[in-house]
This record gives structure tokens, sequence and C-alpha cells, in this order.
């Protein structure tokens, strides 16, 4: 049992951060405080803190380290940090992706093009002849974007090589989506009317767009050039148009603003982010969270400061909350600070602001509804998969095996993972066979479930139902693994084609029709139309398959990696890359003379001796030049082979054996 209160004692009353660890070291969670002494000390006053999370705490803990900060600014900062590093299971964690999109404007170039591109806060800084709008919360809203310059600002789509290489104008030219600058004699001062309408548009200044295109209008009518005021009379029409949809604020009211709403029902939470920029909607977005315990304060605070702190944000002048938080202060000066301008935080509870917030609020419900009838849609699905099956229990987790290999050579197997009906790439587990034969499927099919279900024993990740990709004799094998393991509480099936004919009629080739063999009935239930839910059996399966052949043409070309002059005496790193830097390949380093060889740096007559030894002695090897394209970066490829197999496997304990089993890692 830990020791609060003589831990209690010795953690002084100021700003900072506290880590809360298990009694086997692992960080549970992260917290800040301005006090850290009464801090702390709430979690362990009876009542004080009425969370599962803090009744839990006693049982659980083994030690609560502090790193103390000056400010409690700096502490926000600190504790911002090392969520997203140690990423806690009891903190508030937001997988933010780590690039944004965002639109790029070379100016440089005589005729530039918009584009897109992702940016991410390590980027430098936009260079004098360059121009970056966004980021963009979405890329529904950069196509949106996207597609309205496109058709009414003529802006070249095509990159350089493209526009270099043209001989004639492209389709976008003869629907009148571009100038043609790539064949056309365009005045560069034309085109850069363009691309000040573009310039002005990102930045939001519809307002002086539109007035600025009018006048082109009336100019072009007065001149009788009709063709040319109708196209200014298109701009003017989407610009008012999109403004009318976007618009959200009062005319006396434009500033940027961030708006969130917020959603709760028992441990789920939904948050809504809706931008406001210059009046108008620019874009919204939501977060998802489960199974949290804290209340919604603390919910809130600490999501702000993992989106502001760490996200490429377009930072407003105003951020509007749902409800207060406990040091809203802080916050904004952080924010201040970051962008060098004011930014304030605040929770307004009456007026046009009051109304955004509802707005936002609403649009969080709809979220969580939205989502909820996924889920719901998925549970109907298992639902019936289970009676179709005639399981007894709900499938909420399946799993399925697949083996692959080449004529018995570079045998391996994959288990892929999905639950309520999706995959969960994170649990997927990659093998390789240690005692089957490569071209024994039954053998392999036994090894590998039986490793699986030995580790799911110790774990208790078993899955609920396990499918197999193959016939009859891999089911028997399945059922074989889970007898002699004395498991009874994994169901499992079998999934294989069958020839049926297509059509008597035209003489076309014959389908493979997918059959699930359940044990104990006699027939196979065929995969047809309408029962959607046996079609999820065939996605899994399809997905193991493709999982399988992938580790296999990875593994298999690690190995081939190896270059014959490895196996060369006196041959190591830096004498292969000089060969390979000066043959080539080895089938030329094979076919070298003496002399040639011994022109080699490092290569002196007792090495040059050997190799040619070597391949008198090996004459196959002279007569091909096997993966010599990848020889001469062989050794550096292996390395990063390695470490990424290390990195993928090291902090996941249920994984066998890091040599022989390859498990998914997060996404980075």
């Amino acid at each position: 049992m830990f020791d609060w209160a003589s831990r209690l004692q010795r953690i002084p009353a100021s700003p900072g951060v506290y880590i809360m660890k298990d009694q086997e070291g692992k960080i549970l969670y992260i917290g800040k405080a301005k006090e850290l002494k009464r801090r702390v000390r709430q979690y362990f006053q009876e009542g004080a803190d009425p969370r599962p999370f803090v009744r839990r705490l006693p049982g659980l803990l083994g030690e609560i380290d502090v790193l103390l900060t000056h400010t409690d600014k700096e502490a926000m900062l600190l504790e911002a940090s090392l969520i997203q590093q140690h990423q806690p299971p009891f903190n508030i964690l937001l997988k933010e992706e780590q690039r944004y999109l965002c639109l790029r404007l070379d100016l440089s170039h005589a005729y530039p093009r918009l584009h897109v591109i992702r940016r991410s806060t390590r980027d430098p800084a936009p260079r004098a002849n360059e121009r970056i709008f966004g980021p963009y919360l979405s890329g529904f809203a950069v196509r949106q974007t996207m597609e309205l310059i496109e058709r009414h600002f003529r802006l070249r789509t095509c990159n350089d090589q493209e526009m270099r290489n043209r001989s004639r104008p492209c389709l976008e030219y003869q629907i009148k989506r571009c100038v043609g600058p790539c064949c056309l004699p365009v005045e560069t001062s034309e085109y850069r009317e363009h691309v000040d309408e573009v310039i002005l548009f990102l930045e939001g200044k519809h307002h002086e767009l539109v007035g600025m295109l009018k006048q082109r209008m009336m100019q072009a009518a007065q001149d009788r050039q009709y063709e040319l005021a109708a196209r200014f009379r298109d701009q003017v029409g989407a610009i008012e148009q999109m403004m009318e949809k976007q618009h959200v604020a009062s005319e006396q009211d434009r500033q940027d603003r961030d708006i969130f709403g917020f959603f709760r029902y028992h441990l789920r939470v939904e948050i809504q982010l809706l931008t406001v920029r210059r009046g108008h909607l620019s874009g919204g977005r939501s977060f998802s969270f489960d199974q949290q315990e804290f209340e919604d304060e603390e919910i809130l605070e600490r999501f702000l400061g993992a989106y502001y702190l760490r996200a490429a944000v377009d930072m407003p002048h105003e951020v509007l909350l749902p409800f207060a938080i406990e040091a809203p202060e802080t916050l904004a000066d952080l924010l201040s600070e970051r962008v060098g301008r004011p930014v304030t935080v605040s929770t307004p509870e009456e007026g046009h602001a009051a109304e955004l917030i509802a707005m936002a609020n609403k649009n969080a419900e709809q979220g969580f509804l939205e989502s909820q009838k996924t889920e719901d849609s998925s549970l109907s699905l298992l639902q019936r998969l289970q009676a179709r099956l005639r399981l007894a229990r709900l499938p909420y987790r399946i799993e399925c095996v697949d083996n692959s290999h080449l004529q018995g050579r570079h045998a391996v197997s994959a288990i892929v993972v999905f639950e309520g009906g999706f995959p969960n790439r994170y649990a997927y587990r990659r093998y390789h066979l240690k005692e089957a034969e490569g071209g024994d499927d039954f053998g392999a099919m036994k090894e590998i479930l039986t490793r699986r279900f030995k580790r799911g024993i110790v774990d208790g990740d078993l899955p609920d139902l396990m499918v197999i990709d193959g016939g009859v004799g891999q089911l028997k094998m399945a059922l074989t693994a889970l007898e002699e393991l004395g498991l009874d509480g994994v169901e499992v099936v079998a999934i294989a084609k069958k020839r049926v004919a297509k059509a008597e009629a035209q003489g076309r080739d014959e389908l493979m029709e997918d059959r699930i063999i359940v044990p104990g009935r006699k027939n196979a239930v065929p995969v047809r139309l309408p029962h959607r839910e046996l079609f999820l059996i065939s996605q899994i399966r399809d997905e193991a398959h493709a999982t399988a052949i992938a580790f296999h043409q990875k593994t298999r070309d690690r190995d081939q990696l190896r270059s014959v002059l490895d196996e060369i005496p006196h041959v190591g790193p830096a004498r292969k890359q000089a060969l390979l830097k000066a043959f080539k390949s080895p089938k030329r380093v094979a076919q070298a003379s003496l002399q040639e060889l011994l022109n080699v740096p490092g290569i002196t007559d007792t090495v040059a001796l050997s190799i040619q030894d070597f391949f008198r002695e090996h004459p196959q090897y002279s007569e091909h030049s096997e993966h010599s394209e990848h020889s001469e970066h062989s050794e550096d490829t292996e390395y990063i082979e390695h470490s990424e197999h290390s990195e993928d496997t090291k902090d996941i304990e249920y994984i066998e054996d890091t040599e022989d089993t390859e498990h998914t890692a997060p996404p980075s």
C-alpha cells in the first residue's frame, strides 16, 4: 500500500507537475497545480474527489514524482509536453496529426500556382516570396476552397514540369478554368491580377474583393466586354453565396474566434470546435473521448492545453468556452505569448457570443448522436452474425489468421483484429514460423494458434471468435490447439472458397464463392446477399490475407538484401561498399580482373585473390546479379529494419519473441 502521508510531507507548496506511477513504475496520470501539496492532498482526502479513478488510486499507486516550475504557466506547458510524450492511460489524450493541411502560393514564379501542402510546427517560416494559408481543419474544407478558386479565379493547376512540356492548352483552358500560360502569351500583369484576387479571398477579405470585382464588372460592361463582365458577375455571386452560408457574426462583431461546444453522456465526451474568421464560419471539427471519469472542467482544460500548445493552429483573437475552467487567465497568457498579441479566453452567458456557444454545443451533441448510430449499427451487425453462425457469445473481438510463403520459403503468418466490426491495427500480430516447415500449412496453423492462445491466456486478451483462412484441415488444427490448451471460451470458424458456375450462358469464367465452415454443422454457410453480416467475415479474411502477404514480402526483401559479397572472406562492410561503388553489382565483381580489383580503394593483393578464389569455387554467383540494385545499401537497410522492429515491440509486454514476432505499432 502506498504511504501517501509520508510522501505528501516531502511535496512543496509551489507550482509544478505531479506524476503518478503504478507499482511497476508505469505512469498512470500527469497533472499540474498552482500549489502541488494542496492539489495532491485532495486525492487522498475522503470524499474530496468522488471520481472512480481516485477511489482506485490507493491500490494502484507506487510513487508520486513532482517537477517544480516557477509559474503556473510553465506548469501548463510542461504538463502538455509530458502527456504527449508518455500518453498516460488516465489523461485526456489528443491524438492530433503531426502535419496540417495548408495552401501554398509561390510568388517567385512568373505564373504562380496554388497547391495543397502539409506543414507542422517544426517547419521553417515561409520565405519572403511565399504565401502559406491555413491550416485547414479538414480535407473537405481544402477541397471546397480549391474547387471555388479553380472555378472562378483561373490560376493554373499543372505543376512546373507539366507546364514546361505542354505543347497545347489542356482541358482546364477549354472549360475556362485557366488562362493557359503554359502555351499562350499571357501577360504576367494580367495573371497577377488573378493571383491578387486569390490572396484577398484566402485572407478572408471578401468584402474588399467583392467591391473590387463589382467595379471591374461595371467597367467591362461599359466597354461592352460582356463576356468578361459575366465572369466578374459569376465570381461575385460565388463569393457572396459562400459568405451567406458562412455568416455567423454581426456586422459590428467580426473578430477571429474559436468556439468550443461540449456534450457528455456518462463516460463519453464529445468536444466540438467551430472556427470563425472575420465573421465567417471557416471550419469545424469534432473530438471524441471515451471512459472519461474526470469533471467537465478538467476535461476541457486538459483538452485546450493539448490542442493549443502543440498544434499548428491559426490562433484566434478570442476563445469562447461553454463553461469556466480553473485557470482561464493562465491559458490566455500562454496563447498571447505564443502569437505575440492579446488572446482572450471567456465564457459568455448572454448576447451573440452565447448564441455561438449554443450552436457549438448543438453540434457536439449531433456529433455524439451520429457516432452512437454508427456503433448501434455495428452492434446490430454483430448480433445478426452471432445468430447466423449460432455462436454462444457476441463476437465483439474477431481475429483472423492467415499464412503466407513462396514454395515453402520465407514462411510467415499474420493475425488481424477487428473490434466492434472495425479493424484495430494496433493489435495486429505477425509471426515467423519456428517449428513447422514452410510448406506445411496445417502444421503452421497449429503452431501459430498455439502461440497466440498461450499468450492470450497470460495476457487475458483472447478473442471471442477466431476465423481461420482455410478449409476443414486448417479448422481441425485450430480445434486441436484449443483442446490441447484446455480452452473452451474461444469459438472458431473457417472461411474458404468453393467454385460455383457463374452462368450457363456466355461461357464466362467461374466465380469463387466464400463459404463459412462452422464446427458441428454439416453444411457450410454460403456468403450471399442479403446476409450482410457474413460479408464481415470475408472482409476480415481479406485483411488477414493482405497483411500476411505484405509481411511475407517484407521478410523476403529483407533476406534478399544480403549480398553474396557478405560471404567472401576478408570482405567487410567498407570493402563491400567500395566494390559495389566501383562495379555496381556482384556479377561485375566476379567478372573483374585482378588489376581491376586492386584499383578499388581498400582492396589489397590478399583480398583480391580471396575474391577471385571465392567466385572460382562458387561459379553460380558469377552467372547472375541477384539483388544488385539493393546491395549497395544493404547494410544500412538491414539496420533500419532491425531498429524499426525493435521500436515497434520494445514496450509491448505480450509479444512472445521480438525476434520471431512482429507487432504493429501506433502510427506516428
